[in-house]
């Protein structure tokens, strides 16, 4: 079976620069002919160029089609159909590419032939709506083997994609959610997305539901044998795990029981492995003439197949969307969801793609087929979740997005121009109470006036039915609109100013917030809405700038940092640094905090910010924030990064106060003094102690810490490894780390009310560090199933999720049942003094929890790939843990029942026990000999004792 990994074919598209580079030449020179098209898949003969082929056949007869084949299998049987055809690789195939007009492809440029293709009119007819991340939304994607760890080698094949992206001239998708997701995967511009359909999904739609059932079930009698007249037929399609084989395999026992339910249900097992997947199913066959293969030897193009089942099995493949369409029902069967989503991201969360959580066994699996086939609720209830894939995901359902195709092709040679997205049939449509759909798509919420003033969102609109809930919903926060609502008509409003985390009413954070509309009775809530509205250009006020926009299919606010007009963009920004660098500064008593770059007040410098307001009080104390979202202390001035007053303080405060590096937006003064006090112990390798640090990061490094006055350390060890990694020659003050002081000394019942802890829940915190070779957070754990089974252990359990500093700006909170997620919570320490158990992984907090009881517990389940490949530790953290380290969930969730069981929730008093464990002690006399709940007044103490304010 073939193989195919991200990072291999990477390598080879580095390996073919050369050969792009002389086909661009070449094709300077040779001209090309409108009248000349090619066509090729990546599949082989099939998917929406073989229906743009026949389409354009029949009415369009002039055209010079030629279709480019991959293998001499294809070439002869595009011939046998009477096809002019080339081997794409050949002399003959790079000069058909070379001379066409338009070249059109299903997975790539590769499908054609890849170094003919500049110039021309590059139709992308995608083999299938997203729901793994694609390109440049995903990490995975980029990677290289043996390079891929170096400085700038992700940021070289984001280049190369973004390249290949830019020689797309027209990409249609199945909708505007669609487009949204495509044009941030390649990089592409609006006017190159179009909502035109799939061509590969007009066989589901054209006809009757009959005579589409009946065609589909003779091809499958044609590829696979005759079918038992009345024998239901279910598709098993997995999807492909990069290289990695399918760990959702039957073995011979699993065979046997699905044999025996085939034969209870007399019904036919088809599987359809990927075609880039690995690993046999071969044994199923061969045990029951129930089970048949359906790979893509027996029939190349499963889609017009798609209406003869009565129900599917998959896991993460976008087949869903198109069995959707068909009116298919689909059952999840997902063993490896954590093992899975750690590797790869989602355009959708899980739960709201498989419709609630997946089966993870094949007796489970069968189980669910059985309702999936039988007539009630459980098909119901899985027929109304194809009807929200379809109708969230779809917007034309004609059956005529082939010929929308076709007349935008023509219309991009400049023969004709096409029409848009459902002028065919009449562009739109009336739904039910009034609301607005596309011609043959679904009846959408309408927005048809909306109003932005300083406090205040107002929408008024009309919608198909009674709305439940109405919010505006970003990746870190939700904003909730009071709807009121008589008959369709309804108006919907909400403050733009709000309380989060106990802070005081602040704008929402800088960010994109979508529509997100739940009527009554839907089992899902919709992303989807027609916007009839005109939109404002925007406001700008002291607290935010926001404007309102249609995209993504729905209605988008968009939130900005207050920046004025003079302060905003590149070039604004470069004429303030330079005025920053050139002035005279005028020293000011103050102190400028900034905490993970402006993100967020917390860590070491919230903790030096109370103690300074208490013992000088006449001080002023700044905070550099990335916008007014971020709540700072009483008393604080906040500046927002980038505006005039943030440089004037920059070059005039007498102290900052950074936890991480200042970037190069600095100028030394004679006044001025950096304290850095960095964010955390160590176990994994920083700076010049990593593996393979090439000579530019060598001088990064060093030129940062040059910036440095002072280096705060949490104890000894860290201050010898922060000297040498960052080849620091200043002073180092070794003061214990001034943010564990809550942990002795926070007011735990106020902390966990902030939360929405009640008494007696039990807190399980998960805060693991971030990954180099990712932006979101890590999770092994599957995380919104992990909180359903931890609910079943004794006790109340609530699992709170932290991701690290650095996944803030790029992933989205989980919501589920029982989790709470905290990644924006600002404090560290309070949610560790918060929490009754501690579960991470390599990150610096458990040298701070360690300073008092609170059990500590190490999920390592990456450990070989992170030391080997991403940072290597300082010691072997397994065999010095003071707590248990586990490797699988399985694992850890007996590891927190255990604990459950032999540890009450932990009460107010915090103060680490009189005697601990051998390894604990060990432990807290290397790394927390001076976490006593008074560092931060020992170092504000230093700070007006060595007269860094004077």
């Amino acid at each position: 079976m073939a193989r195919f990994t991200f990072s291999a074919g990477n390598a080879r598209v580095l390996a073919r620069a050369p050969l792009y580079a002389i086909g661009a030449l070449c094709a300077r020179l040779v001209p090309r002919d409108p009248r000349r098209w090619v066509m090729a898949s990546g599949l082989g003969l099939g998917e929406g160029a073989l229906a743009l082929w026949r389409y354009t056949r029949e009415n369009d007869p002039e055209r010079r089609l030629t279709w480019l084949a991959s293998s001499d299998e294809e070439l002869r049987a595009a011939r046998a159909a009477g096809m002019a055809a080339l081997p794409a690789r050949g002399w003959g195939g790079f000069r058909a590419t070379l001379r066409a007009g338009a070249v059109v492809v299903t997975h790539g440029l590769g499908d054609a032939n890849r170094y003919g293709s500049s110039g021309a009119v590059v139709v992308q007819l995608w083999h299938g709506i997203p729901l793994k991340r694609l390109h440049l939304d995903t990490g995975a994607a980029l990677r290289l083997p043996l390079i891929g760890s170096l400085p700038g080698a992700r940021a070289l094949m984001s280049a190369l994609y973004r390249r290949g992206g830019a020689r797309i001239t027209l990409f249609p998708v199945a909708s505007e959610l669609v487009a949204a997701r495509i044009r941030s995967a390649f990089g592409l511009g609006p006017e190159r997305v179009r909502v035109l359909g799939d061509a590969r999904d007009d066989v589901l739609l054209q006809g009757t539901a009959l005579s589409r059932r009946d065609a589909a079930r003779a091809l499958i009698a044609a590829a696979t044998g005759p079918l038992p007249e009345a024998a239901r037929l279910v598709l098993y399609a997995p999807t492909w795990r990069d290289g990695e084989p399918d760990p959702a395999i039957p073995d011979a026992a699993q065979w046997a029981e699905i044999v025996a339910w085939a034969e209870r249900r007399d019904a036919v097992l088809l599987v359809r492995s990927h075609p880039l997947g690995a690993g046999s199913y071969a044994a199923g066959p061969a045990s029951s003439p129930r089970i048949r293969l359906l790979g893509s030897a027996q029939l190349l193009d499963v889609t017009p197949a798609l209406p003869a089942l009565d129900a599917l099995l998959t896991d993460y493949s976008s087949i869903a969307f198109d069995a959707a369409i068909a009116g298919v029902p689909s059952v999840f069967l997902a063993p490896d969801l954590a093992a899975y989503l750690g590797s790869r991201g989602l355009y959708t969360p899980y739960r709201a793609f498989s419709g609630g959580d997946p089966a993870t066994s094949w007796t489970e699996a069968l189980a669910r087929l059985d309702g999936a086939l039988e007539e009630g609720a459980a098909r119901d209830a899985v027929l109304a979740h194809a009807r929200w894939l379809r109708d969230e995901h779809v917007d034309l359902l004609d059956g005529r997005a082939t010929e929308r195709v076709h007349a935008a092709v023509r219309e991009l040679l400049g023969e004709t121009r096409s029409p848009r997205a459902g002028a065919a049939t009449g562009s739109v449509g009336t739904g039910a109470a009034g609301a607005v759909g596309t011609a043959g798509g679904p009846a959408r919420v309408v927005i048809d006036d909306a109003e932005l003033d300083p406090e205040t969102l107002s929408l008024r609109g009309t919608a198909p039915g009674p709305i439940r809930r109405l919010a505006l919903v970003g990746p870190r926060q939700t904003i909730e609109l009071a709807v009121h609502q008589t008959g369709a008509s309804f108006s919907a409003s909400a403050p733009l100013l709000r309380e989060r985390w106990g802070s005081p009413p602040l704008p929402p954070r800088s960010d994109e917030y979508r529509l997100e509309v739940t009527l009554e009775g839907a089992a899902h809530a919709s992303r989807r809405a027609t916007v009839t509205a005109h939109l404002d250009p925007g406001l700008r006020s002291p607290w935010l700038r926001a404007e309102l926009r249609a995209d993504a299919g729905t209605l988008v606010l968009r939130v900005e940092p207050p920046l004025a007009d003079d302060e905003r963009g590149a070039s604004a920004q470069k004429r303030l640094e330079a005025g920053y660098r050139a002035r005279t500064a005028a020293p000011e008593t103050a102190v400028m905090f900034e905490s993970f770059y402006s993100q967020t007040a917390a860590c070491n410098p919230l903790a030096l910010d109370a103690e300074l307001a208490r013992v000088r009080p006449d001080v002023t104390r700044y905070w550099s924030v990335v916008d007014r979202s971020v709540a700072v202390p009483e008393g604080a001035v906040a500046l927002v990064e980038g505006s005039a007053e943030w440089w004037r303080v920059r070059a005039d405060a007498r102290l900052l106060v950074v936890n991480d590096w200042l970037r190069k937006r600095w100028r030394p003064r004679a006044h001025q003094r950096v304290l850095q006090t960095w964010h955390g112990t160590m176990l994994k390798r920083l700076a010049l102690d990593r593996a393979g640090v090439g000579l530019r990061t060598r001088i990064a490094v060093t030129r940062e810490s040059r910036r440095w006055s002072i280096l705060l350390a949490q104890n000894p060890w860290a201050a010898g490894v922060l000297r040498r990694a960052y080849a620091f020659r200043g002073p180092v003050w070794v003061e214990g780390y001034p943010r564990n002081d809550v942990l002795l000394r926070g007011d735990r019942a106020a902390v966990r009310e902030r939360l929405g802890l009640a008494e007696g829940q039990r807190a399980v915190l998960y805060a693991p560090t971030w990954r180099d070779d990712r932006r979101e957070i890590v999770d092994y754990l599957d995380l919104p199933g992990f909180a359903a089974q931890l609910a079943a252990l004794p006790g109340e359990h609530v699992l709170l999720v932290r991701g690290h500093s650095r996944t803030l700006r790029f992933g989205r909170d989980l919501d589920a049942p029982g989790l709470i997620d905290v990644t924006s919570y600002p404090a560290i320490g309070e949610l560790m003094l918060a929490a009754d158990v501690l579960v991470t992984d390599y990150s610096s907090v458990m040298f701070d929890i360690t300073a008092i009881d609170t059990p500590l517990v190490l999920f390592v389940p990456d450990l070989e790939h992170y030391r080997r490949d991403l940072r290597g530790f300082y010691f072997d953290v397994t065999a010095e843990a003071p707590g248990p380290v586990v490797r699988d969930r399985d694992a850890l969730l007996q590891t927190l029942a255990e604990l459950a069981a032999s540890t009450p929730a932990v009460g107010v008093e915090r103060a680490p026990a009189a005697t601990a464990p051998p390894a604990l002690a060990a432990w807290r006399a290397r790394f927390n000999p001076l976490d006593d709940g008074r560092a931060a007044e020992r170092v504000v103490a230093r700070i007006l004792a060595e007269g860094l304010l004077d």
